[in-house]
């Protein structure tokens, strides 16, 4: 009987082609929508979750409390791991540091040198692979060669990834273990040997990294940092409980530890919290970590919600589509219950149709599921959405179906196996006499969803907007950054500004340790000198040259900038500050009155030289931070600006001029790789998961006002043909078409109208509540509402107004002839 069933559901849906390939596109494009939303969630929360001891598994961060406020910062200072290691046993630590940029050198077989900027180079002791091991992942291990009770035994030790081993050592590819033994240079002066291969580990981590190199190393060539309680550096030590041990107990142990290691001011200021590993990655509060980002998990419950609305509205269009053809189908219903068909029979076969259709959709759904998870990929270079056939994937899949058809066909089935077999003969109509029905309902809920995506995407896209064209206080374009020198001779990097400025289509050269948005930040704490130590707040630290204030454009309020007599020779102290205005604000002073005011940092003291105005040394999710900026030639110039030439707004020569700059890099400074990047394409990728959200409202809206006008046309098609005779009579009346288009269109659109009303608290509450995690943020102004409520009008005045012309239009002898 079953297959019997799908037979005569087939050949129901080739005689009714275009119903059947409108329900089809409407399923499989929310069943598409729902399955990549899952895989992105699933990701998302899979971070750092494959290893053996994951649930165990716990970041230090710290607490740093400051006269103005509290900071919560994802690293700690070094010597704690040790600390933890020697005072609290039983409980397991690992310490790591980075993961950082490094210039390393290989050696092929014919004595060629081939030098990497690597940027994911991190420092690790020996605990960290047996801690993060991997297992789900790798179920055989992670080792290809080495171990990891031998790989740390060096404190040269260096462990590689599959992919750089192959990289540094292509001859080796097919025997890997050969490498274990073979020589790396570390910035062009520091021999490492590599002592373990161990296979690409996933992106799904919070701490990456393409190679290790044994903490040791970085504590025997750091030994200021490394024995620094009271810094923070860039640091993040980890700790794994014994079963059944209670975080707080951990906690209250730090404490303890504080107070034997730390000064008396330290321990007033900072406190440690464990923070469980499956929420570093969904936690905005530490901001990113080292390397990674940060997805909150408001966000992902988003997602998750729209994919379940997304499904709705899918299965809305469907039921309505179902029921307005219905009346086409009484006369099988009455047929089939003559001659012995049960109402179950009925409601079977109609449920088998729906799932039938919505199999088909399931399966074009994973057809178009790998193409689009490509293009997520090519869009979103911080994420790997890897579409794999476990079982996970095809169980949601084949639930997801499941369900769909449930939803879509249980009312549909409903309504068409319950028509009474000789009003079904007779062509009798069950007239219902409420007001608003189930499918009023479904489309009040359809556009309601619709409205508060149109709200969504004008929000998100005036963010964005704000993002892109909010003036940040500095010059952002025809900005071009190269990354500094290992070794910073201040003779050579003079000859390079020369030589560069040579070029006509370079117009200014600057070092400094970043641009004014940079993420190499350093931090320093700062306080008048009048003031008593636990006044410290904390600042962000630039070194500059003197032509970074001409170059950014960066705007003096008081004071002046650096002069020749502020750029002293290496060792030399600095001997002035240029700090901004709102650094100038936490002393509590007006910007002429801290001119020559004295300051004291982690690092020494001088005078306040000249004040700037704000400038955005924050992405605009967060606000200024006081800066303290000084003209110090102490290796701190991690980059390198140039300003080129413009001509109405292009760059003038552009091939020619990065040729030249190229050329000219290589030969002062031939033992370190070129790269380079423009300022304003770098400050983009600050917004890349607000981009997602951008790109996620404007998608879905699409879509959803898709399969809602989908949904409609179904309704007035029902409508229509429900009403044939009385727009026949109306018409043999005297009614004009435009009459008549407005009597099928006026109830549609009171629909839409109270989605509208139902909607826009709603959406701007939503709406209001993604803003405040941004310290500059758009007002939602009536307008944006007023502007989606009539887009959505319009939308479905367009679908409405299609099919009732079409009905007014039709010949009413045809409608009132009797049968």
């Amino acid at each position: 009987m079953l297959t019997n069933y799908f037979k005569i559901a087939f050949r129901r849906l080739w005689a009714d082609k275009t119903n059947a390939v409108i329900n089809v596109l409407g399923l499989t494009l929310g069943i598409t929508c729902c399955l990549v939303i899952y895989l992105f969630v699933r990701y998302e929360l899979s971070f750092d979750q494959s290893h053996t001891n994951a649930g165990r598994i716990y970041r230090v961060v710290q607490h740093n409390r400051t006269s103005e406020s509290v900071q919560h910062w994802p690293t700690t200072a070094y010597p704690l791991a040790e600390a933890i290691r020697q005072d609290i046993p039983g409980v397991g630590v690992t310490q790591t540091a980075g993961p950082e940029s490094r210039l390393i050198n290989s050696v092929d077989s014919r004595g060629t040198v081939h030098r990497f900027e690597e940027k994911r180079v991190m420092f690790a002791d020996a605990q960290y692979l047996q801690t993060f091991d991997f297992a789900t992942t790798f179920p055989n291990g992670i080792w290809l060669a080495g171990n990891a009770q031998t790989a740390f035994q060096q404190p040269n030790a260096v462990v590689l990834t599959q992919k750089l081993a192959e990289r540094y050592f292509a001859s080796y590819t097919d025997h890997l273990e050969q490498v274990v033994g073979k020589q790396l240079t570390l910035n062009n002066s520091n021999a490492l040997t590599v002592l373990g291969i161990i296979r690409n580990p996933p992106s799904n981590t919070n701490l990456p990294f393409d190679l290790l190199i044994n903490y040791a190393f970085f504590k025997a060539n750091n030994q200021y940092q490394a024995t620094n309680w009271s810094g923070n550096y860039e640091g993040t030590t980890y700790v794994t409980l014994p079963a059944g041990t209670d975080p707080k107990a951990v906690e209250r142990q730090l404490v303890s530890l504080q107070k034997k290691y730390m000064k008396p001011e330290d321990i007033r200021r900072i406190s440690y919290v464990l923070q469980p590993l499956s929420e570093i990655h969904t936690e905005p509060l530490y901001g990113n970590s080292l390397g990674s980002y940060v997805v909150s998990r408001d966000m992902l419950w988003g997602l998750a919600s729209l994919a379940v609305f997304l499904i709705l509205i899918a299965s809305f269009n469907f039921i309505n589509l179902t029921t307005a053809q219905a009346i086409r189908r009484r006369k099988e219903v009455g047929v089939r219950k003559v001659v012995g068909s049960t109402q179950v029979q009925l409601f079977s076969q109609f449920i088998g149709e729906t799932l039938l259709i919505a199999v088909v959709a399931g399966l074009l759904s994973l057809g178009a599921l790998n193409a689009l998870l490509n293009w997520v990929n090519q869009s979103l270079t911080i994420i790997d959405l890897n579409l794999s056939a476990d079982v996970t994937i095809w169980a949601f899949s084949a639930g997801l179906i499941l369900v769909v058809a449930l939803l879509a066909g249980f009312y549909p089935a409903l309504v068409l196996s319950n028509f009474q077999p000789i009003s079904a003969l007779k062509n009798i109509t069950p007239q219902r006499r409420d007001r608003f029905s189930l499918r009023h309902g479904l489309i009040v809920l359809q556009f309601c969803i619709t409205y508060g995506l149109l709200v969504g995407t004008f929000v998100a896209s005036r963010q964005m907007n704000l993002f892109k064209d909010k003036e940040l206080g500095f010059t952002k374009d025809a900005v071009l950054t190269i990354n500094g020198p290992r070794n910073q001779i201040p003779g050579k990097l003079t000859t390079f500004r020369n030589q560069l400025l040579q070029n006509p289509n370079v117009t200014n050269v600057s070092f400094g340790s970043g641009a004014p948005i940079t993420n190499n930040h350093y931090g320093t704490s700062f306080r008048l000198k009048s003031e008593a130590e636990q006044m410290n707040r904390q600042a962000e630290e630039k070194f500059v040259d003197l032509a970074y204030q001409s170059l950014f454009g960066l705007k003096i309020v008081a004071g002046r900038w650096f002069t020749q007599s502020n750029d002293l020779p290496e060792g030399k102290p600095f001997n002035a500050f240029v700090v901004n205005e709102t650094m100038v604000q936490l002393l509590g002073l007006t910007p002429e009155k801290a001119i020559g005011q004295t300051i004291i940092i982690n690092e020494g003291v001088a005078p306040i030289l000249g004040v700037v105005k704000d400038f955005h040394n924050t992405s605009l999710q967060q606000p200024i931070k006081p800066c303290v900026m000084m003209c110090w030639n102490t290796g701190f110039y991690d980059q390198i600006h140039l300003q080129i030439q413009t001509q109405n707004g292009r760059l003038l020569s552009l091939p020619q001029t990065l040729s030249f700059i190229e050329t000219t890099w290589k030969k002062l400074f031939p033992d370190d790789v070129y790269q380079y990047t423009f300022l304003n394409e770098a400050l983009t990728k600050n917004y890349i998961i607000e981009q997602l959200v951008f790109d996620a409202f404007r998608i879905f809206a699409a879509i959803s006002i898709f399969i809602s006008c989908l949904g409609l046309f179904g309704l007035i098609t029902f409508a229509a043909n429900q009403r044939t005779k009385e727009i026949g009579l109306r018409k043999v009346l005297g009614a004009s078409v435009a009459s008549i288009v407005a009597l099928l269109s006026t109830d549609f659109l009171k629909l839409v109208l109270i989605a509208i009303v139902v909607a826009t608290p709603v959406a701007w509450y939503v709406m209001n509540q993604w803003l405040q995690d941004f310290a500059y943020k758009i007002d939602i102004e009536w307008w944006l509402f007023a502007l989606a409520g009539l887009l959505a009008i319009g939308i479905a005045l367009l679908t409405v107004s299609f099919q009732s012309v079409k009905a007014a239009l039709m010949n009413p002898v045809k409608s009132l002839r009797s049968e």
